[in-house]
């Protein structure tokens, strides 16, 4: 992070730029409460920063939102890109005009004051002083997506980014295909599936009862049950143990690749079976080809990601036969 007197510095010419448009361009504003605090808003934004890319930036850019600078990451060789961008949107910062400012936990907040923005959207993982001192740059809104939810974040980004309407539309049509795939189903409650996450190196195996992005929402809207060593999970989500795999069975189990060289495909099942030798033969889904690997981005945070698990779960609960597992009627 740059230095706090580079910082002011930098605040003041932002400020001296505002000041001497803004009677030529005055904007229509109104309260907002955000995590934290109440803050007055554009009612259109023109130049918006999130600080953070996945949550934030990609969600944000979708319903048509002017992101100005964005939050990102850095690869092996120190060039920055937005997580689940090209997989989601097909869009980084090279070829959107969009500018990097920052990791997420590292912002550069000399970079965000220069793009001069109008509104500025992080989240609690954000360092609580970076955001207070950026409220000296624009109204700088903490929101909870943990608390709030996929579809809760994506509405209340559609609400502070004036792109509201879009996203309404948009999540209609997503509702409506959600009970056109539960009328295929029948009983969407007599299906059971079970979320994991499994890096590459094999050495820890993340189980999911929520909190999974796009594809949590997807089986929650449908009813879709969870086995009842996952339903009796008391977070979220937990890191789990390969002697107890076979308490995983179901009529599904998901699991996801990124679609990058350390985790395609092949490195992710032989990640599994690194982390629980034999671990196919303990689960009836694995042997009944109903263990799947879906791609990255239907774990993320846009609606395109809502639309695409939608379509993978279709496929594979209603496009073709499946065994039950028997586990089901205990």
């Amino acid at each position: 992070m740059k230095s706090l007197t580079a910082f002011l510095k930098s605040v003041a010419i932002a400020a001296t730029l505002w000041a001497g448009t803004a009677g030529a361009h005055a904007q229509e504003t109104r309260e907002f409460t955000a995590e934290n605090g109440t803050f007055t808003i554009p009612v259109q934004p023109q130049r918006i920063v999130a600080l953070n890319d996945q949550i934030l930036t990609l969600p944000l850019y979708e319903m048509g939102a002017p992101v100005a600078g964005s939050a990102g990451r850095l690869d092996a060789d120190g060039n920055a890109f937005l997580r689940g961008g090209m997989d989601t949107l097909g869009i980084d910062f090279a070829n959107t005009d969009i500018e990097f400012v920052g990791l997420f936990n590292d912002l550069d907040v000399e970079a965000i004051a220069a793009l001069e923005p109008d509104l500025i959207v992080g989240g609690v993982y954000n360092d609580a002083a970076v955001i207070e001192q950026l409220q000296a740059v624009a109204p700088t809104l903490v929101i909870n997506n943990g608390e709030l939810g996929l579809v809760g974040t994506l509405r209340t980004l559609a609400d502070v980014s004036g792109t509201g309407r879009a996203f309404e539309a948009r999540y209609a049509r997503y509702l409506g295909n959600v009970e056109r795939l539960k009328s295929f189903l029948g009983d969407p409650s007599a299906i059971s599936a079970t979320l994991t996450f499994m890096f590459p190196e094999g050495e820890e195996l993340w189980v999911y009862k929520s909190g999974l992005g796009a594809i949590s929402q997807v089986l929650t809207d449908l009813g879709i049950s969870r086995p009842a060593a996952v339903e009796a999970f008391e977070e979220p989500q937990i890191s789990y143990s390969a002697e107890l795999i076979q308490d995983l069975d179901a009529d599904f189990v998901f699991g996801f690749y990124r679609q990058q060289p350390d985790a395609t495909p092949q490195t992710i099942r032989a990640a599994y079976e690194k982390f629980a030798p034999g671990w196919c033969q303990a689960l009836t889904a694995c042997q009944n080809g109903q263990f799947i690997l879906l791609p990255g981005p239907s774990f993320g945070s846009a609606m395109a990601s809502l639309d695409l698990a939608l379509e993978m779960v279709e496929a594979h609960m209603a496009g073709r036969p499946f065994t039950p597992f028997e586990g089901n009627a205990q």
